[in-house]
């Protein structure tokens, strides 16, 4: 349960903080439409436009190319203790669609979690 909230609450109210600004810096060339699935918690749609996130949509898989992972797996490269990469070259994140893109995307992806590690939300209990 916990890994749960913790997924709704990065792409509900944490990620959609970084919206309309760029997500790192001199990262202009970055635009790109994908998804990221979380097993048994749901899919979220991410579009990102010259370096800036303009679009966070929970339901559909819409882009070019998407992320398959599991809960543990995405908190730790949000939380930044496992880079995407390591986590695809284990065979605990499965991509779809352009490869290529995916794997530029990834790398982008990882600036901005060393940038902005996810810290779990307090949990009460």
């Amino acid at each position: 349960m916990k890994n749960e909230a913790s997924i709704q609450h990065y792409f509900n109210h944490y990620l959609p903080g970084f919206m309309g600004q760029p997500l790192i810096k001199n990262l202009m060339s970055l635009s790109a439409g994908f998804w990221i699935e979380i097993a048994n918690q749901g899919c979220w749609s991410l579009t990102i436009e010259n370096g800036i996130l303009t679009k966070v949509t929970e339901g559909g898989q819409t882009g070019g190319f998407g992320f398959r992972t599991d809960a543990e797996t995405f908190l730790a490269v949000a939380g930044n203790t496992l880079s995407p990469q390591k986590s695809f070259f284990a065979g605990k994140t499965k991509i779809s669609g352009n490869f290529y893109e995916a794997l530029r995307t990834a790398t982008a992806l990882e600036e901005f979690f060393q940038r902005y590690p996810y810290p779990e939300p307090k949990t009460e209990g």
